[in-house]
């Protein structure tokens, strides 16, 4: 699975719950891993890749309505 890159208004917060994800944050890839958090701020460019299979949790403050 392949997040293109794109931003938001809303912060983000993404925990890797399990697998290796490859992920973008303005220009800036690493790869994380089970346990990893990412705080991503309001409107700042990101993606992301999944390099395994894996599950992710997302916050987002305030609430996305697309996700309600």
């Amino acid at each position: 699975a392949e997040v293109t890159s794109h931003s938001h208004m809303n912060e983000q917060i993404m925990h890797v719950m399990e697998g290796e994800f490859q992920f973008t944050l303005e220009g800036d890839t690493k790869v994380y891993h089970p346990g990893d958090i990412v705080i991503i701020p309001p409107n700042k460019l990101h993606s992301g890749k999944a390099l395994t299979n894996c599950k992710l949790m997302d916050i987002f403050c305030p609430t996305r309505e697309e996700y309600r």
